[in-house]
């Protein structure tokens, strides 16, 4: 199994939305930000090349909102899904399984374009489409503290070509990879597990979004269910620590992946780079 991690968008979030109640003058040690509160952030979709699948984990944003939606993201950088396809060595055809780990805009929004008549195209269009039931229906009928973040034309063009397949259980969905099912940040949100050979990995998505994060207390103001997202991190770092499981970060701007240890002052991640 090989790995490789491709950026569609280098942009920033507020720093209090990705902290939530922890104060500035504790995270801005670790992670700067700007005059106006803000940091950086990457959208770092994963390509997973298995003996006769290729996996992709998430698309990012995509283009299908207007400017005033893409003002408040301040995307500094933007690579199409495809081109970060085709930078990689591979055509978006050769794709047999895309995973979405939740469907909030900048995880599956680079999935369908919208082309100038209107109409929609698929990305990725041989492929299977992997999200968790539960969360296709938090989409579907978003309670209102998400529902900015759902768009449909993000994923009905899929459901409408018979492209999605949905999970309701942990496991392995493909032939080599699993996922586990958390809840805390949005209902089914779904993490791969892999295994490189060499090394054990979770693809954390928002979960736990960066190196800064692995701190449990650490919960972003976005998360549905803090004290639920609380305990599933302390419950996910101590189950990581034993069984020697990475996590690879779809946000961190600095660091693609860490290791994970114990101290006496509780769980560190040691960061890790994966080419």
């Amino acid at each position: 199994m090989k790995l490789i991690p491709i950026i569609t968008e280098h942009w920033k979030i507020d720093g209090g939305v990705a902290f939530g109640v922890i104060p500035r003058s504790l995270w801005s040690r670790f992670v700067e930000a700007d005059v106006n509160n803000l940091i950086h952030m990457v959208n770092r979709c994963l390509l997973v090349q298995t003996s006769d699948r290729l996996v992709l984990i998430e698309t990012g944003f995509g283009n299908k909102r207007d400017s005033r939606y893409y003002q408040f993201k301040y995307i500094a950088e933007q690579t199409s899904l495809e081109q970060a396809i085709r930078n990689a060595g591979f055509e978006p055809t050769q794709i047999t399984d895309v995973i979405f780990t939740h469907l909030h805009d900048d995880h599956c929004g680079g999935a369908v374009n919208r082309l100038v008549d209107g109409s929609h195209s698929i990305v990725c269009p041989n492929a299977q489409h992997w999200v968790s039931k539960t969360q296709w229906e938090s989409a579907m009928h978003p309670n209102k503290r998400e529902a900015a973040a759902y768009f449909t034309d993000n994923v009905m063009a899929l459901h409408e070509a018979a492209l999605m397949r949905f999970v309701e259980n942990e496991g392995e969905i493909i032939p080599g990879i699993s996922v586990l099912i958390r809840n805390g940040h949005t209902a089914g949100q779904m993490l791969p597990l892999l295994d490189d050979g060499k090394q054990k990995w979770v693809y954390s998505s928002d979960f736990i979004p960066s190196l800064s994060h692995v701190v449990p207390v650490w919960i972003a103001s976005v998360d549905i269910e803090p004290i639920l997202a609380l305990a599933e991190k302390e419950a996910f770092l101590e189950f990581a620590e034993q069984n020697n499981i990475g996590l690879i970060f779809e946000h961190d701007f600095h660091h693609s992946a860490c290791l994970i240890t114990k101290t006496l002052k509780g769980f560190e991640g040691q960061a890790f780079e994966i080419d």
